[in-house]
């Protein structure tokens, strides 16, 4: 059995990693922690085989925490997560022996790529299904997300979807679901709210015109999505009204 551990301050990030780990690993074990210390000692008595960790959190960061790691010689592979487009922090996480790096909002296709990469094929959920789907039944799924990611701002229907990568509307939600471990309409309205949440936390942009630009002509709608995700009002974060 294979064993993750997650280490990040904010509990809905943590949350939504755990549930792409679990969703793409067979055979795993997963423990959490919400600060670089707790995540240190975790990782001292339980030897996880992997540890994802975002760069800033508080009592110790989490380039502190790897640091002190490898110094104190456990060995383990880390996959560091984090909001900010600096190379330092990307340069001063590989010269700690960090073997990935991923931007927040963390995209779960890219999260099961490095899982991959560090444990290998074997135990990737999806590779089991693989021996029965069809290569083409694949390669349909895999246009379809790039369709849906490209075009999440409209009004894009499950019909118009299955009808872009011509499959069948009543057949295209089974393999969709086996692929992305989620309902179309539940993938569709994830992805906008990622979208959402790194406009909100990165610009000043209005929430009615963020609401508008992940495809929501509410919203009154939007921000009831937002808080049932994250939480929060997606004015929470802003502390004032907009």
């Amino acid at each position: 059995m294979k064993k993750i551990l997650i280490c990040d301050d904010e509990a809905i990030i943590r949350q939504g990693i755990h549930r792409i780990v679990e969703s793409a690993l067979t055979d795993v074990e997963i423990r959490e922690a919400d600060n670089g210390m707790e995540g240190y000692k975790t990782m001292a008595v339980w030897n996880p085989d992997v540890v994802i960790a975002d760069i800033r959190m508080p009592v110790m960061d989490g380039l502190a925490m790897i640091e002190q790691a490898v110094q104190d010689g456990i060995s383990t592979e880390y996959v560091a997560i984090s909001a900010y487009r600096d190379f330092e922090y990307a340069r001063t996480a590989i010269r700690c022996g960090v073997k990935e790096y991923i931007l927040k909002p963390v995209n779960r296709f890219e999260l099961t790529d490095c899982l991959k990469k560090l444990l290998g094929e074997e135990c990737v959920a999806a590779d089991h299904e693989e021996k029965t789907a069809l290569p083409a039944e694949e390669g349909s799924i895999g246009r379809a997300i790039h369709f849906i990611e490209n075009n999440f701002y409209r009004n894009i229907s499950l019909e118009e979807v299955s009808q872009e990568v011509h499959m069948n509307t009543n057949y295209f939600s089974t393999p969709f679901k086996r692929q992305t471990g989620m309902k179309y309409i539940d993938y569709l309205t994830d992805l906008r709210m990622e979208k959402a949440r790194n406009l909100i936390l990165n610009t000043d942009l209005k929430i009615t015109n963020i609401a508008q630009m992940v495809g929501y002509a509410s919203t009154k709608h939007f921000a009831r999505l937002y808080k049932k995700k994250y939480g929060e009002t997606p004015n929470g974060r802003r502390g004032n009204a907009q």
